[in-house]
């Protein structure tokens, strides 16, 4: 059985974009900024903004070159202004040429994590690892592989030991109606506590043998990741301060690693909403803010480069990357498994292209009629939290772009989280239904209060944690509006509080939906069940 025979019916999260509180209708006229930021790189004033764009109004009864237009001749709301017309269409990546079967087998079994727990070790041990260790096996692995949790590869050490080792799928596969998704985000990973602190609880081995050698290594990369990515909340990602860390620990030319910082590094938690991969095939700027853009097997492999040592360990692993990439571009959103009332969906997608499209993109039964602009939003206009752009300027994240820009990862993918301006991107909004919770920093629960800014609670945990618990007219977890925060709760309760008066975890922003009626909600939420 392959991975996405896997991926059953269901999707993944990512907020239904960070799009803007300037406009309270989607469909207003944008604020003046420079010509410059409504363009793609090097591209002129009479230039397209790029194959995937959306049509704008250039002047009243003009529409742009893609506009399209009703049998009487009038524009239609696809020709609308809105916040799209600030926005900066991200250049496609050039093609890579990737097998996807060889992608998917390497997913699984390959050692781009290549330290770990030794295999008979991680066996008795696996209990104490919590969040990192708990999921199914995969079956239709072989031999002790098919032992292992879904998200463990079985590699094998230069010295010859068995390792069980991390792989992507940690963070990128979760489940939904009670089935294991590959390439949902996980909604419910608890990284409250740091993988170093569970690993202390592996008893200790002298290092006289290549197992304990083994151990070691992987031991001390997490606790140094530790102090630094521990999340405040249930279901919150901390993927960005883990790039800041490694980056801080490692010699940018030869990528060896020091078990002391070599870029003095505090960060503060950036929580985030790991997206969905069946984006992928879509988007040009990988991250939130869109700073992976080109070949993004840079970002790819340094995200999952915790025990890379050097530049030709790295350089081995370009060519399979390529594979991986081209798988996930095979992934595709699951069909929304309850019933869908077609009439209302209908009513939903007019609403939709009226105020929804310029930014997201349209969508149709033959994938060759969609479109979907890669637009960057300005942060003034999306107004969602903050943090994550913001510390691309001159915090922790920029370090780490210096970092990164100047390393072996960037002679093959460049970052740009300042260009041309701090924004957040509009994701395309397949599967969007099954992504929960929202937002780039996972902070809003259903996609009912993404579309009501004034309705969002600022204290909320969820029901549980049970992938079969969904609430489907509000398109996400049942939860619970709480009065307190973390700080007035009882510790063992504090984590499962997601608390908007965090710093990074706001959330505000994003009120392009709050005009419309209850009614006109419900149709616009019914239609994206369709996606």
């Amino acid at each position: 059985m392959s991975l996405a025979r896997l991926n059953f019916s269901l999707v993944l999260t990512t907020a239904i974009c960070p799009l803007a509180s300037i406009w309270a209708l989607g469909c207003g006229e944008p604020p003046d900024l420079p010509a410059s930021e409504t363009r793609t790189e090097g591209e002129s004033e009479d230039e397209d903004t790029g194959e995937a764009e959306t049509s704008t109004s250039t002047s009243e009864g003009e529409t742009g070159e893609t506009g399209e237009t009703g049998e009487t001749g009038e524009a239609s709301c696809l020709d609308a202004s809105g916040p799209w017309d600030a926005g900066f269409a991200i250049p496609e990546p050039p093609p890579l040429d990737g097998d996807p079967e060889a992608g998917e087998w390497a997913l699984v079994h390959e050692d781009y994590v290549s330290c770990g727990i030794p295999y008979d070790l991680f066996m008795l041990g696996k209990g104490f690892l919590g969040t990192y260790a708990d999921g199914e096996t995969l079956p239709w692995r072989e031999g002790k592989a098919a032992n292992l949790p879904y998200n463990w590869n079985l590699v094998v050490s230069e010295g010859g030991t068995e390792l069980a080792a991390l792989n992507c799928l940690t963070c990128h596969a979760g489940k939904f109606n009670g089935e294991l998704v590959i390439g949902l985000g996980r909604h419910d990973a608890d990284y409250t506590q740091d993988i170093g602190s569970l690993l202390s609880l592996l008893p200790p081995l002298p290092p006289l043998t290549d197992s304990a050698v083994e151990l070691n290594k992987f031991r001390a990369r997490y606790e140094a990741l530790g102090p630094y990515t521990r999340t405040y909340t249930v279901g919150t990602n901390p993927a960005d301060d883990v790039a800041i860390v490694l980056a801080a620990h490692r010699n940018p030319y030869t990528l060896a690693w020091s078990d002391e910082q070599l870029i003095q590094v505090n960060p503060p938690l950036v929580p985030t909403d790991p997206p969905p991969w069946w984006r992928v095939k879509k988007k040009a700027g990988h991250f939130y803010n869109g700073m992976s853009r080109g070949d993004h097997r840079g970002t790819m492999m340094f995200a999952s480069s915790l025990c890379i040592d050097s530049a030709a360990q790295a350089s081995e692993m370009l060519g399979y990357f390529a594979d991986i990439n081209a798988f996930l571009e095979t992934i595709e959103a699951p069909e929304y498994p309850w019933p869908i009332d077609e009439a209302l969906a209908a009513e939903g997608q007019e609403l939709f292209e009226c105020n929804c499209a310029g930014c997201h993109g349209t969508y149709d039964d033959d994938p060759e009629a969609e479109t979907f602009p890669n637009l960057l939003i300005p942060l003034a206009i999306v107004d969602t939290d903050p943090l994550l752009a913001e510390t691309a300027l001159d915090g922790e994240v920029a370090s780490m772009i210096d970092w990164y820009n100047e390393s072996w990862y960037g002679t093959v993918t460049q970052l740009t989280a300042t260009e041309p301006f701090l924004g957040y991107t509009a994701p395309p909004l397949d599967g969007i239904w099954a992504t929960a919770p929202f937002l780039h920093n996972g902070s809003v629960p259903t996609l009912e209060l993404v579309l009501n800014s004034s309705a969002r609670p600022t204290f909320w945990r969820r029901e549980d944690y049970e992938s079969t618990n969904y609430d489907t007219s509000a398109l996400g977890w049942p939860w619970i509006a709480l009065d307190v925060g973390q700080s007035g709760a009882p510790v063992d309760e504090a984590k499962h509080i997601y608390d908007t008066t965090i710093l990074g975890h706001g959330g505000g922003g994003h009120r392009f939906g709050d005009h419309f009626s209850d009614a006109e909600r419900s149709a616009v939420l019914e239609y994206l069940k369709t996606l």
